[in-house]
């Protein structure tokens, strides 16, 4: 794991200031309240804080190979231990041996600085104080790392779930658009072509979409318009399209082919099992920060629906919730007549 101090630019300038405060606060104590000279106050300060610049960016190594949960709470105390005894003692004695080749033979020895203990009680407590900020760097850098892994493992659980769907609309809507097509292979056999050739229009702009992606409403409803026009050569007068919506709505995004299902459905449950005219209306309107579009065609209350499964609704309700993270968009209602649904997509700004 790369060392912190080389990971961010300012960390080597922090960590320099750092030192030189600790060595101003030696020169202080030596010079303000110890009465030396400010000479010896600044060797004796340095002196004894030179190892420290080295000894503070190598314990970096001893925190990142000594974890708790590898090793246990006894021998994670004792691994530190050591190494705090292994860090003190050349920290004590490179602090001494500099003191002697400056001051020579003038040198008070061990306890020039300090009585010899309260160096190494000292040591031990900037050695524990380092460590800590260690451990909370390192806290830090996994808890950044584990925020990060989850976020690319919820992108690649949200990419299959999106994958999974994509593979369940176009063989829905293909199942669907080959029946009406079969309907009318015998009765009208020019118009079945005609309807051939939509399909496969249709088909090949579905097939490119990316399901995560968005689009302008304006493309979407003028795909949605291919595939009415393709049911409505098979169902004529019998559907009716109203759609209700300004310039301004047909800018707005919405995510690539969630209003197809709706139609489906208008077309299957209720202009199919109906004799009298079905409208299909499309009503868009923009409130608060939200584009809301609302499907409803009307059907007879007295036919037998065909079974269904509910594949398209439900597929229009996660991909909502995969998007936008919220599962209130998508609402449905349903009276003796009439099928309604509304549907909202927040624009961002």
């Amino acid at each position: 794991m790369q060392h912190p101090l080389l990971k961010n630019r300012f960390a080597i300038p922090v960590y320099l200031a750092s030192w030189s405060f600790f060595v101003a606060m030696l020169f202080i104590i030596g010079w303000y309240f110890e009465g030396r000279t400010s000479y010896d106050a600044v060797v004796n300060a340095i002196s004894f804080s030179f190892p420290l610049l080295i000894l503070g960016a190598c314990i970096w190594y001893i925190v990142v190979y000594t974890s708790i949960e590898n090793l246990g709470v006894f021998h994670f105390l004792l691994h530190h231990l050591t190494a705090g005894a292994v860090v003190v003692g050349i920290w004590v004695s490179v602090a001494y041996q500099l003191r002697i080749v400056v001051f020579g033979a003038s040198s008070e020895g061990l306890d020039y600085f300090l009585p010899i203990h309260w160096q190494i009680f000292m040591a031990f407590g900037l050695y524990d104080y380092i460590v800590i900020v260690y451990y909370l760097v390192l806290y830090y850098r996994n808890f950044q790392d584990k925020l990060v892994h989850e976020s690319e493992l919820k992108e690649l659980v949200k990419e299959a779930e999106l994958t999974a769907l994509k593979s369940q609309i176009n063989p829905h809507f293909l199942f669907n658009s080959l029946n009406s097509v079969s309907s009318l292979t015998l009765s009208r056999p020019e118009q079945s072509r005609e309807m051939l050739v939509k399909l496969s229009t249709y088909l090949r702009y579905s097939l490119a979409q990316d399901l995560k992606e968005l689009t302008n409403l304006s493309n979407e409803l003028s795909n949605i318009r291919l595939y009415m026009e393709i049911e409505k050569v098979r169902f004529g007068d019998r559907l009716q399209l109203d759609f209700d919506l300004s310039a301004d709505c047909e800018k707005f995004k919405i995510p690539n082919l969630i209003l197809q299902p709706l139609y489906e459905n208008a077309i299957k449950f209720g202009v199919h099992e109906s004799l009298e005219p079905v409208c299909v209306m499309t009503k868009c309107s923009f409130e608060n920060d939200s584009l809301k579009i609302n499907i409803s065609n009307n059907f007879d209350p007295e036919s037998i629906p065909p079974k269904g499964n509910g594949i398209g609704l439900r597929n229009i309700q996660e991909r909502l919730h995969l998007i936008y993270g919220r599962t209130d968009l998508m609402r449905i209602v349903k009276s003796e007549n009439h099928f309604s649904v509304n549907l909202e997509f927040p624009q961002s700004s």
